[in-house]
Parts: C-alpha cells; sequence; structure tokens
C-alpha cells in the first residue's frame, strides 16, 4: 500500500488516499466492498485512488478493520 495523502496536517483531513500494488483503484474497491465489507471509493481525479473517509459511525476498531482488510487484498 502506498498512501497518497498529504501528510501536513494543514493539508490533510478525515480521508486517506492510497494505491494497491497489484491492483487498480477499482478493483481495491470492489474487493474491499466485496471480500470485508468496507465501503471504499474511487477518487475523481485522472490518477485514481482509492479513497476511505471516516463517516459519521467510524471508531478506532472500524479503523483497524481497514487497515487489517487492506493488508489482504
Amino acid at each position: 500500500m502506498r498512501v497518497v495523502t498529504p501528510m501536513s496536517p494543514a493539508l490533510s483531513a478525515g480521508i486517506v488516499c492510497f494505491d494497491v500494488a497489484g491492483l487498480s483503484a477499482g478493483e481495491a474497491v470492489e474487493r474491499l466492498r466485496r471480500e470485508h465489507r468496507i465501503a471504499a471509493s474511487v477518487t475523481p481525479y485522472r490518477t485514481e485512488h482509492v479513497r476511505l473517509g471516516t463517516g459519521l459511525w467510524v471508531d478506532e476498531a472500524d479503523v483497524d478493520a481497514a487497515v487489517r482488510a487492506v493488508s489482504r487484498l
């Protein structure tokens, strides 16, 4: 996984964008949904990335589950 979200707190927020080696953004989003029930999206930029946001009901356990799921792709 390669994080493409800016690391600076002044430029970053509760959204994380990243790439998964060997998968297109669309493939990674589909597998996260199908295999792990994690909602992600593809960025609307020329270069597509996987995007995860914080939503209203996200807690530390949800973040840990997302990290585990991405590591299994």
